[in-house]
């Protein structure tokens, strides 16, 4: 996993050959969101709330710590997050 973190964050060359797999999710992720959007896909409603803790950078960006800290503090104030 490092040489891939290491790779992205240098720029190395030889991550331009995925470019046309990027193109294909790009194309796949819009159709599934209008899918959602124009009612042809149901959309899910959680009974419970729901936090997502994320970005888009690859590895290091403390996404681990703060949910671990999310999970303490939410439990301090009573809830039982999973």
């Amino acid at each position: 996993m490092d040489v891939i973190v290491n790779a992205w964050y240098r720029g190395s060359p030889w991550l331009r050959l995925l470019l046309p797999l990027s193109w294909l999710f790009r194309h796949l992720a819009a159709r599934r969101r209008d899918a959602y959007q124009n009612g042809e896909k149901p959309v899910y409603r959680a009974p419970v709330p729901v936090i997502v803790v994320g970005n888009i950078t690859v590895g290091g960006a403390g996404k681990t710590p703060v949910v671990a800290w999310l999970v303490s503090f939410l439990r301090e104030q009573g809830y039982r997050p999973g």
